[in-house]
């Protein structure tokens, strides 16, 4: 699992590093993001306690 990364600007991803997402995704200022790599997903925290999961995979 890697460390929580806070946006400071309207983001949009469609890989971390290794981790490539199945679909770009957009990641809102203030929303923070990080990958699980051991369910090989990308997670988004709103901040109010929701988390958003989305599926991709390690691509090295």
């Amino acid at each position: 699992m890697s460390d929580w990364v806070i946006a400071d600007r309207l983001v949009l991803l469609d890989r971390v590093g290794w981790f490539h997402l199945d679909r770009p995704v957009l990641v809102r200022p203030g929303q923070s993001y990080r990958v699980d790599y051991g369910a090989g997903e990308l997670c988004i925290d709103d901040g109010d306690g929701r988390v958003t999961r989305l599926p991709g995979w390690v691509c090295r």
